[in-house]
């Protein structure tokens, strides 16, 4: 919360906020076209549900307003298995389930692809908010 109120009052009246970020719900694994199994995020949604929580906080204390929100899939592809099983194994909040990490071993389908959903969210500083006034 404390980063958006900086942000808010970094923004000229009327600029624009870029809010980007994956949604954590869905993120199929493919190999070879081929979904086999899904990511656990299931902690990463918690840190976004909090992330979330503090953007709608600032929009409801009128710092900021939603002026448009789209959604896209973002493709994270790999050359091979190996490539994404050592980069999946530096995850911090995300999770391969031992029966898609067993999948991703014994597979040689090409490429690997990890597909999450991704929010861009345009937000825009309020031209008379509460913290802008003059008391």
């Amino acid at each position: 919360m404390h980063v958006l109120r900086q942000i808010h009052r970094a923004l000229k009246p009327r600029g624009l906020l870029l809010d980007v970020h994956p949604l954590g719900d869905d993120f199929p694994v493919l190999a070879g076209g081929r979904g086999i199994g899904f990511v656990d995020t299931r902690k990463f949604r918690d840190i976004l549900e909090a992330m979330n929580e503090c953007v709608e906080h600032t929009v409801a204390e009128r710092l900021i307003e939603g002026l448009r929100t789209l959604r896209r899939h973002v493709v994270e592809r790999y050359d091979n298995a190996t490539e994404a099983l050592e980069d999946a194994d530096g995850w911090e909040n995300l999770r391969l389930p031992p029966a898609v990490r067993r999948r991703l071993q014994e597979t040689d389908a090409r490429p690997i692809e990890f597909i999450d959903t991704v929010r861009y969210r345009l937000l825009g500083k309020r031209a008379e908010s509460p913290a802008s006034r003059s008391v």
